[in-house]
């Protein structure tokens, strides 16, 4: 059905009328439309726009200039091929066109079906480059995830190199023992720094790290090394119950699938997951040099 819920804001026109026909988008449907000029454009040419749909049969008319009879415009409005919506347009008038599927076949045609395909192309793509969602199956990362939960990351900040990862961050990265495999950890330490973990306490370049999601200081110890260009060393927030960087060593930065950002489910844990160190510490000069370099 052709609804219309118009605007006249002209000198030009006191009323517009379109009958109830139904309008059915087979390219064959018209409307019949009735525009009625005010006595003082009683003579005057009208030039009207359609967004969609045509003036005449079989045509791809977008704009026609008509001459009024008696001070009245009436004319066929035929509907497009395939469901849409449309204006006409004039001086001062924009009046809304609604086109209906020609049938159920043809809706799933031209309508729906094409909806979901692109629908679907488009969250594949997202899927793929630019968020991901990741299960956990571990209590390594402990109290700051859970098993069981599940989040969103971002896949484009360290693929693109938008930003390196900071102090803080809690990574998705590919395991190095096993690429085919996905870890999870926080960064505790950046490259070219010093870290050591000594009396329940980690150090990097010597001080010791004020680390709120910890979830128990760790009950081992690891003599100072050196982070290496282009590597990462990692933590899980669980410190007695992860197996991360101070068993196997660094991350490297080839490895890094994305950035955890926050928690999606269950709905009771929903949140973002936070960066202590973010506000505390403003991006290195490492880091600026780090993404210089990248690109």
């Amino acid at each position: 059905m052709a609804r219309l819920t118009s605007r006249l804001d002209s000198s030009r026109f006191s009323s517009i009328s379109f009958d109830s026909q139904r309008i059915r988008a087979d390219g064959k449907s018209f409307c019949q439309v009735r525009l009625v000029l005010t006595p003082e454009h009683h003579d005057e040419q009208v030039t009207l726009r359609l967004t969609a749909g045509s003036f005449e049969p079989g045509a791809v008319v977008r704009q026609v200039t008509l001459t009024p009879q008696n001070g009245e415009l009436a004319f066929r409005i035929y509907a497009p091929s395939m469901p849409r919506s449309g204006f006409l347009l004039a001086d001062g008038l924009r009046a809304p066109l609604q086109f209906s599927p020609a049938s159920f076949v043809h809706y799933l045609a031209f309508d729906l079906i094409p909806t979901l395909f692109f629908a679907i192309i488009f969250a594949l793509v997202i899927r793929s480059f630019a968020i991901a969602s990741f299960y956990i199956p571990s209590g390594s990362m402990e109290p700051t995830l859970q098993i069981h939960d599940r989040l969103i990351a971002d896949r484009l900040s360290y693929t693109l190199h938008l930003r390196l990862p900071r102090r803080g961050d809690v990574v998705i990265f590919r395991y190095p023992g096993n690429p085919s495999q996905d870890f999870i950890k926080r960064v505790v330490a950046l490259p070219g720094e010093r870290v050591a973990i000594r009396d329940g306490e980690v150090f990097v370049n010597g001080q010791p790290l004020d680390e709120p999601y910890e979830a128990e200081p760790p009950d081992y110890e690891m003599p100072e090394i050196t982070v290496p260009e282009g590597e990462y060393f990692v933590l899980g927030d669980n410190r007695n119950h992860s197996a991360d960087s101070h068993v196997w060593g660094f991350v490297p930065r080839r490895n890094l699938v994305g950035h955890a950002l926050f928690v999606y489910w269950p709905p009771q844990r929903a949140g973002v997951i936070r960066n202590p160190f973010s506000e505390r510490e403003p991006p290195t000069t490492q880091d600026a040099a780090g993404i210089l370099l990248a690109r």
